[in-house]
């Protein structure tokens, strides 16, 4: 089936849990005990103290990582990230690169709500 033709779910533009892996309802939160520290205009390194692990994250996932200080689903967040660029790909592309930051970062630095 070709995706740009594909009539969208309850979620417009949400991929059904069985492709993407992650469930649409579900709600993610920043880990409060991660420290997140702002390296200039690279990104920001992201330490978690109970596990003594670090992740780097771009600009995007600084802003990503700043509005998940509430609970946010895949869905929010791709809208959110959609609202603060102009000059975005797709829609599409948002939502694979905010599941791969999501899956990325979960457990440890995200926690599932």
């Amino acid at each position: 089936m070709n995706p740009d033709t594909r009539t969208p779910g309850p979620a417009a533009g949400m991929q059904s849990s069985a492709e993407s892996g992650i469930n649409a309802a579900a709600k993610f939160i920043a880990n409060p005990d991660v420290s997140c520290r702002i390296e200039g205009d690279a990104g920001a390194v992201l330490f978690n103290p109970d596990t003594d692990t670090t992740r780097l994250i771009n600009p995007t996932g600084i802003l990503i990582w700043n509005y998940l200080s509430e609970p946010r689903t895949i869905g929010e967040i791709v809208a959110f990230v959609a609202g603060s660029y102009s000059n975005l790909p797709d829609t599409a592309s948002v939502q694979k690169d905010a599941e791969a930051f999501v899956k990325d970062l979960v457990p440890g630095f995200l926690s599932e709500c």
